[in-house]
């Protein structure tokens, strides 16, 4: 998310800073506005995992046991509340990350932890409305440690590098409303309608690379304007299916930074408050195994940010709106099998990326491109994926010089850094019984800047992030939520 999301007001209170302070005072100002957009943006995959097309292997292992022999403990309630309408979840994931080589306080770790609650509400069998839906989500932040804003003292900030310090999220309140939105559909689904407190990614395709850990998106975080999950603003989408595989996608979501800052649980809906609209269209092509051999996933997205945007060398306002591009796709590539189809995920190899600028003059990054591999079914377990990647995202000269003030300013270093900043990354998905998952992450990162800590007095050196992270899907261990 872009720091000029933020009202004006919300960044001198979160910064403790007024107009009335020294010029001294103002540049540290100025390298804190920089860091808004990592004040929420940190990513929260949760909410977007479970509505991919992954996220049955993210979230569901279905093929594992159970926790106990026979049937879970609420199976009975679990079909009752189907009978009736009403479809629970509950999750609990956690994050173990740290930064062993790299960041101005090497070797810190951080921990965060969420609890996802709610339940899909079917209005056809419970009041009569045809193909309607109403969701409902609450997301906990029990536990969390060394996160938060400002993110200098924190796990960000020890690493201080975007790539490096994404992955820790910055939930500091003690939870946060995710959903709270009607769905309907028209014409067999072939047209689809949201509209209440939602979050835009889980519409539009943003995770093409299967990992939960650090399948982050500088343009994605920083540019579009758009709140990360969980958290939900008032928003309203709309899907058109053209044919069986091609779709047209328009969504229009509030920018609501500041119940984040007054460390708000997302109960105020007052539409006053927000620092803009995050306004994203997009076309897509996806098929799947059970309808070709060797399928794929493929959208363009453009999107337009109306927030007024800063300069990061000043903190001053310097134009209203900012626009951008996003290319993802995700292509089967090879399978053992010579591609038999009708096989559900099968084993197989597939390629991603993404390709995406904002190109405008005060964005932190204003170019980021990824590819990498991901394997399906690795060693015959039906639960598993194993992902390498290599990615690259491009600073903002306006950025890069705004952090070399911030460092000189605090008695550091006078080297500027470079605008390009290289990840190497590998991960896996382990499936285990009980729906459980754990997706150890290693990344090394090249010419990493100090977007989350520019008053640090050298810039970091190339390093190491390790990540560790567990998931279970307790409302299907508990039998609240059906099993397939």
């Amino acid at each position: 998310m872009n720091h000029s999301i933020s009202s004006r007001r919300n960044v001198e209170r979160q910064d403790g800073l007024s107009s009335k302070k020294t010029p001294e005072c103002n540049m540290l100002k100025v390298a804190k506005m920089s860091l808004l957009a990592a004040v929420i943006m940190a990513v929260s995959s949760n909410a977007w995992a479970r509505n991919s097309e992954i996220s049955e292997r993210l979230d569901d292992n279905r093929n594992a046991s159970r926790l106990t022999q026979g049937e879970p403990l609420f199976s009975e309630l679990g079909r009752e509340l189907e009978a009736s309408g009403i479809t629970p979840h509950l999750s609990l994931w956690s994050l173990w990350v740290g930064n062993p080589s790299t960041g101005p306080r090497e070797g810190s770790h951080a921990v965060t932890n969420n609890i996802f609650a709610g339940s899909d509400f079917d209005l056809e069998n419970i009041l009569s409305i045809p193909d309607a839906t109403f969701h409902l989500e609450y997301t906990f932040f029990p536990g969390n440690q060394n996160v938060g804003q400002p993110t200098g003292p924190a796990y960000a900030g020890a690493a201080g590098s975007y790539f490096g310090g994404s992955p820790a999220r910055n939930d500091i309140s003690g939870g946060y409303l995710s959903q709270f939105s009607y769905e309907q559909d028209y014409f067999d689904g072939r047209l689809q309608a949201v509209v209440g407190r939602t979050n835009a990614r889980r519409y539009f395709f943003e995770n093409n690379c299967s990992s939960v850990v650090a399948c982050n998106d500088p343009i994605w975080d920083n540019a579009t304007g758009s709140l990360p999950p969980p958290y939900a603003s008032w928003g309203a989408f709309g899907q058109l299916q053209i044919g069986n595989h091609k779709s047209l996608k328009l969504g229009v979501f509030e920018s609501d930074p500041g119940q984040y800052l007054d460390e708000g649980h997302g109960f105020d809906w007052n539409p006053s408050d927000s620092a803009g609209e995050s306004i994203l269209a997009a076309i897509g092509h996806e098929t799947t195994f059970s309808e070709e051999a060797y399928p794929g996933r493929y959208e363009l997205i453009g999107f337009y940010n109306t927030s007024d945007q800063y300069d990061p060398r000043t903190g001053e306002r310097d134009e209203s709106g900012t626009a951008g591009v996003m290319f993802k796709f995700r292509q089967a590539l090879w399978r053992p099998d010579g591609g038999t189809r009708g096989i559900k995920d099968p084993e197989s190899l597939l390629v991603f990326g993404s390709i995406e600028a904002a190109p405008g003059d005060n964005q932190p990054y204003q170019g980021f491109v990824e590819t990498g591999l991901t394997y399906l079914n690795p060693f015959d377990r039906p639960t598993d994926m194993a992902n390498i990647k290599v990615s690259y995202a491009r600073l903002g000269s306006r950025q890069l010089k705004a952090q070399r003030d911030a460092r000189m300013a605090n008695g550091g270093s006078a080297d500027t850094g470079s605008r390009n900043v290289y990840r190497i990354e590998t991960n896996y998905h382990l499936g285990l019984p009980g729906y459980i998952f754990l997706e150890p992450s290693v990344q090394y990162v090249i010419n990493p800047s100090n977007f989350y800590n520019p008053t640090a007095r050298h810039l970091n050196n190339d390093g190491l992030v390790v990540a560790l992270q567990f998931g279970i899907n307790l409302g299907k261990a508990m039998g609240l939520t059906p099993s397939d």
